[in-house]
């Protein structure tokens, strides 16, 4: 398994989660055996990792520009204007010049949607999901063509990781795993190592809710790769036993809201 390294000093961190809003639909789409009018509020949050030699946020929340946004996504998106990303950062005292890298656990709208705001930033993504999601900008079929109109104007500073880069030591405490396909191209999640509250393994759409890790396993209604999916699940299961960690699910509102918000304090 290989590993690579992009630089960082142990010490304290402190790590924010920050609420910008929600989309309301169905909850089939995440869990295939709910009712198909069975309705879901999905959470959508970014984790800002406040460490010494750099601050990361793992994606970058859900924006609100209609002419750039997938229709469906504009019509479900709840989101007051002081949840918007930027507006949370400020709140915490954060400017966008201060984030040194973004990693990008995949390249959905509800994630990616202010990458364009962080200059100085550098964007981990899966080089599997950046290459998908311009070979379907170049084709005409992309949800996301506006956005990717925009941000290759925008000249971003995109890192790219390949499949064979399985574990990416960022920062130290701060750890990408590269799960590879399933609920999308390429997904990553973030192990954060906190010195008193313990490691934190952020997982995004990899797991939507605590309901398809089980037991029993329950596979979401959107899938792009089914066995894909179901291996990223034994490699989050081992890692989160292994490392003794915590899993922060992708859209499971009854985790979220158990969690300490932005506007209340951080993990440390």
């Amino acid at each position: 398994m290989k590993i690579s390294r992009l630089g960082g000093k142990f010490c304290n961190m402190q790590v924010y989660v920050i609420l910008s809003g929600v989309l309301k639909g169905g909850k089939q789409g995440m869990l295939a055996s709910a009712g198909p009018d069975e309705p879901a509020v999905l959470p959508i949050y970014t984790v800002l990792v406040k460490h010494p030699d750099g601050y990361v946020l793992y994606d970058a929340a859900c924006h609100d520009i209609e002419e750039r946004q997938d229709p469906f996504i504009f019509g479900s998106l709840h989101m007051k204007e002081e949840e918007r990303l930027p507006n949370r950062l400020a709140d915490i005292g954060v400017a966008p010049e201060e984030i040194k890298y973004i990693v990008l656990s995949h390249m959905h709208a509800d994630h990616f949607g202010y990458i364009d705001q962080f200059p100085n930033a550098e964007i981990c993504v899966s080089e599997n999901e950046f290459t998908y999601a311009v070979k379907e900008y170049a084709l005409g079929v992309s949800k996301s063509e506006a956005d990717m109109a925009h941000w290759i104007k925008c000249n971003l500073n995109w890192k790219l990781l390949s499949d064979g880069e399985k574990i990416i030591e960022l920062l130290d405490g701060v750890t990408i795993h590269n799960f590879g396909r399933g609920h999308s191209y390429g997904m990553l999640g973030l192990l954060i190592d906190l010195p008193k509250t313990g490691k934190v393994l952020v997982v995004s759409d990899a797991v939507y809710l605590s309901e398809n890790l089980g037991p029993p396993r329950q596979l979401p209604g959107i899938i792009l790769d089914e066995d894909g999916y179901l291996g990223t699940l034994d490699y989050i299961e081992t890692l989160a036993k292994n490392e003794n960690a915590v899993i922060w699910f992708g859209h499971d509102m009854e985790q979220n809201d158990t969690l300490i918000k932005s506007t209340e304090g951080y993990y440390e």
